[in-house]
């Protein structure tokens, strides 16, 4: 599976947003290889935090001054959120930007990770690491094509997944999506 989505992943052009007035931000798509198969890990973020609050995201953030490029944001976010060792991510290539109604361009780095230690979450960005395997997400009973909505000129189909009695939406589920549509083809 790592090798044919890496093909993939380099053998298209991620479509990249610029838009006026929105700020650079990565994630990391974090898959990961466990003795019983492939998962997905997904952040579920303290419900007291001032914007994303009790969301269910993926490690990332602004890209800060000091980062190289986006790939270096999604990265220095998932050590900074889960404690991740960089030597364990092997960097597959990107999904298509996303952009979210609080004004960012999230660009989605997929990373793989070979049965990796456990996760170290930090505390105040993370309330707990939730693994799904692709099978469950890929599982036409828990999805919900939730309309349209228009983000910066944009417009976007809307994806919910619900697994484990949480709803993952918005810019995440969008992420998912393409990522499934791509290790579905």
């Amino acid at each position: 599976m790592k090798h044919r989505l890496r093909a993939q992943l380099s053998g298209r052009t991620a479509d990249k947003l610029h838009i006026p007035g929105f700020q650079e931000a990565a994630v990391l798509v974090p898959l990961l290889q466990r003795p019983t198969g492939h998962t997905l890990a997904f952040t579920a973020r303290p419900r007291d935090m001032p914007t994303h609050g009790g969301q269910i995201s993926m490690p990332g953030g602004k890209r800060a001054q000091e980062d190289a490029d986006l790939v270096a944001t999604a990265l220095r976010e998932a050590v900074e959120e889960l404690g991740l060792d960089l030597a364990s991510v092997e960097v597959l290539g990107m999904l298509d930007d996303v952009a979210t109604p609080l004004g960012f361009v999230i660009t989605p780095v997929v990373g793989w990770l070979d049965d990796p230690p456990p996760f170290r979450p930090d505390a105040r960005e993370v309330e707990g690491v939730i693994e799904v395997d692709l099978a469950t997400l890929g599982d036409p009973g828990c999805y919900r094509d939730a309309g349209e909505r228009v983000v910066g000129g944009q417009s976007y189909r809307l994806h919910e997944y619900r697994v484990a009695g949480r709803v993952i939406w918005g810019a995440t589920a969008r992420m998912v999506h393409q990522l499934l549509g791509l290790l579905s083809s």
